[in-house]
């Protein structure tokens, strides 16, 4: 059955959610008199007093209650105030869908990346008569910025400028206060494509301190083309019960989410990416006798969710044990070096006894 739905918002939450949109509404006004590519900074610049309420507000609207990032409680509450205390380097660097490869190369994974033929910091130096047959162009720092170039599919200078017209301009960052796509460079990455896309199949692993204890599978699996099932990993983590699907979908048989010509790869691979990462899904794409690792995912539906039950709440929020943070940012300052990357972001200074981390910026 579906989840309950969260309570109504609390008298505070509300007022909280009324000053910011009030702000919000009056940015838009005055931002139809900029240039259209320059709106959507200034809306979020003016809507936002600081960045612990822009991390708060997309979160207060899902949970009914002004978050408590000096004590978070729900998964979704906990994982958000990373962006404001805990500075990972790599939650940006491996989300970043230039640098993963490197990142996976780094880590000796037995999955990798598709192949990435080419990067472009200004996507105007793209001649399009140079792409191969099928090829995916994605923005490197956006989620769902893409278009497909395959047979039949040709990406034309039409519809590569509209394309750029849509996405080229927009911080990705700025849509749900997600903080670490923010130090992610803008490029147009242009990789090999698996088609045909109807026959992909898609697993992402969910991993809390490197360790699985969910997947969600999605493609041939479930009866619709957006829906997801999901799925509890018993083979790994056995103190974990099946995590109910909320889609009314019947996960498929672990043999089928998981298959055995790529079964123990794709674990070994989770294993390994995840092991610096508080928090991610790693994405893997499979089509006949190919496996890929799409890529990395710390913010799933930007840590705003909140269909899970309560029970399935406190289940996942145990899982966040933030006494292992020292240490995985330790690793993860380790592999930045090694691979000459920043070891400091631009996000997660704000310090613990802060105490405008329980009052949503306030």
């Amino acid at each position: 059955m579906f989840a309950p739905l969260p309570a109504p918002p609390t008298p505070e939450c509300q007022s909280f959610i009324k000053r910011v949109e009030q702000r919000k509404q009056q940015a838009r006004r005055k931002a139809l008199l900029l240039p259209r590519t320059k709106r959507q900074a200034y809306i979020y610049e003016h809507t936002f007093e600081n960045e612990i309420e822009a991390v708060a507000y997309p979160l207060a609207k899902a949970i009914g209650r002004v978050p408590n990032f000096a004590a978070p409680a729900l998964y979704a509450e906990k994982l958000r105030s990373l962006y404001l205390t805990h500075p990972n380097p790599l939650l940006s660097l491996v989300s970043d869908k230039v640098t993963l490869p490197r990142y996976c190369a780094y880590l000796d994974t037995p999955i990798r990346p598709p192949e990435q033929i080419a990067a472009y910091d200004d996507p105007s130096a793209l001649d399009l008569t140079t792409l191969p047959e099928s090829a995916m162009l994605k923005v490197s720092d956006g989620c769902k910025m893409n278009i497909l170039h395959g047979p039949g599919m040709p990406v034309t200078p039409v519809s590569y400028r509209f394309f750029l017209y849509k996405y080229w301009h927009i911080d990705h960052w700025r849509r749900h206060s997600e903080l670490h796509y923010r130090d992610i460079p803008r490029r147009l990455l242009v990789e090999d494509a698996l088609l045909p896309v109807e026959g992909i199949r898609e697993t992402g692993v969910f991993c809390a301190f490197g360790k699985p204890y969910m997947a969600i599978t999605k493609g041939r699996y479930t009866s619709t083309n957006f829906g997801a099932s999901i799925h509890g990993i018993l083979a790994l983590e056995d103190r974990l019960k099946p995590l109910e699907s909320y889609l009314h979908m019947r996960p498929p048989p672990f043999d089928e989410a998981f298959p055995k010509p790529f079964r123990d790869a794709m674990f070994e691979t989770t294993r390994r990416v995840a092991a610096p990462l508080p928090h991610c899904r790693v994405d893997f794409m499979m089509l006949r006798d190919r496996c890929v690792l799409g890529e990395i995912t710390i913010s799933p539906v930007a840590l705003c969710d909140y269909y899970h039950d309560p029970a399935q709440q406190k289940l996942e929020s145990d899982l966040y044990d933030f006494s292992k943070l020292p240490d995985t940012l330790k690793k993860a300052r380790e592999i930045a070096t090694a691979l000459d990357w920043p070891t400091e972001p631009s996000f997660g200074h704000y310090a613990p006894d802060d105490p405008r981390l329980a009052t949503g910026g306030q």
